[in-house]
């Protein structure tokens, strides 16, 4: 069985999954116009179908729908574009969806499944997960699962990022501060990397009550992340940028309140750890979720828990559900119990000696030994 997973959105990536070992991998971004974040991997999704014979495609992040009519039912039903590109391959191509409700699972497929873990506690983080479809709607920002296989995924927690209560989850109080300090919404890391110059500030308000973020300081849109009517000190005379090139003009303020987002999510993510080996008594965890790309964060738990075996999805951002969403369907669908801990991040183009040496010659002045 051959199959092709992929993610639609931010982070455009697609993988081939060939009975159940994982043999290409690679994000959008890579490829094309090389563009940072790259969503909607066409390029990458229509080689592998030229390539490869594929028996099915799934997916777990939201995609474009296109009206196709079935000739069955004769009337229009909504169809994704990549299942129309796929059928136009092969017509008996197979596929499985999970964007609707599954994109947590497969976030924590994608981590469990690459650990090497038998049974694990399963953690995910980001900033907007699967859609619940509740009353009053909402996303799953935090979910955390117990593992095992072939393809068991219970639910033990969740957290609902409720769209009419305006909330922000972890994930969420993190990227409004890194918005506030001028960065984009994906470069948190700069905000990890600041936080290391910062301190306590006992004068700053409290970010996170509980789990759930400080309402009175943050709002729900990325224009506007912080309520700047009542915490005026977060608007800064000059634009954060300008220190982004002159690190003279950086201020004290703008240090610590790096360190306390820094500080307070991470104590939260250990919060929700500590709970979960209470409840279930397994000593390994995997984590996944855009979150868990904060290294900072992930040696703080390490210390914080010596005696727990962590397994940090190095692809844990929505690129990597494209792998979580493949060997979902093929441990699911097969009941395979066979354990594959993930070995190498290299899963991309194979270059030949040849195209090595070309494009090594791009940057260097020097005559290159060919004996390599």
């Amino acid at each position: 069985m051959t199959i092709l997973g992929f993610n639609p959105s931010h982070h455009g990536s697609v993988c081939l999954l060939e009975d159940g070992e994982l043999k290409f991998f690679i994000q959008e971004e890579r490829v094309g116009n090389r563009e940072k974040y790259a969503g909607y991997p066409f390029r990458s999704f229509i080689d592998i179908l030229q390539n490869h014979k594929i028996d099915i495609i799934s997916w777990g992040s939201p995609s474009m729908l296109y009206l196709a009519e079935s000739m069955d039912i004769k009337k229009f039903h909504p169809c994704s574009y990549w299942q129309i590109i796929a059928h136009s391959y092969y017509e008996d191509i197979a596929s499985v969806d999970h964007s609707s409700s599954g994109h947590h699972i497969c976030h924590v497929a994608h981590s469990f499944y690459n650990s090497g873990f038998k049974e694990a506690i399963g953690i995910v983080i980001d900033g907007m997960g699967s859609v619940v479809n509740t009353r009053e709607g909402g996303q799953e920002t935090e979910t955390i699962f117990e593992c095992s296989y072939p393809s068991n995924f219970k639910i033990l927690y969740k957290n609902i990022n409720n769209h009419l209560a305006l909330d922000r989850n972890i994930s969420g109080v993190y990227e409004a501060i890194t918005l506030n300090l001028g960065w984009d919404a994906n470069e948190a890391g700069k905000t990890m990397g600041l936080a290391s110059y910062g301190s306590i500030n006992l004068n700053l308000p409290d970010f996170l009550i509980g789990n759930k973020c400080n309402k009175n300081l943050f709002l729900p849109t990325n224009d506007f992340p912080i309520n700047l009517n009542l915490y005026p000190e977060f608007q800064y005379e000059n634009s954060p940028k300008e220190w982004h090139y002159n690190e003279s003009k950086i201020t004290n303020f703008e240090k610590d309140i790096a360190w306390k987002v820094q500080n307070d999510t991470q104590q939260s993510v250990g919060d929700y750890i500590e709970k979960a080996i209470q409840v279930t008594g397994l000593n390994q965890i995997c984590c996944a979720g855009g979150y868990f790309l904060n290294c900072v964060t992930n040696y703080y738990l390490l210390k914080r828990f010596p005696g727990i075996e962590f397994y940090f999805e190095p692809i844990a951002n929505d690129s990597g559900t494209a792998i979580g969403a493949a060997k979902l369907v093929w441990h699911t669908q097969t009941q395979d119990t066979t354990i594959r801990p993930f070995k190498s991040l290299y899963l991309g183009k194979q270059y030949s000696k040849e195209e090595l040496l070309e494009g090594i010659k791009k940057y260097t002045k020097h005559e290159i030994q060919t004996s390599i």
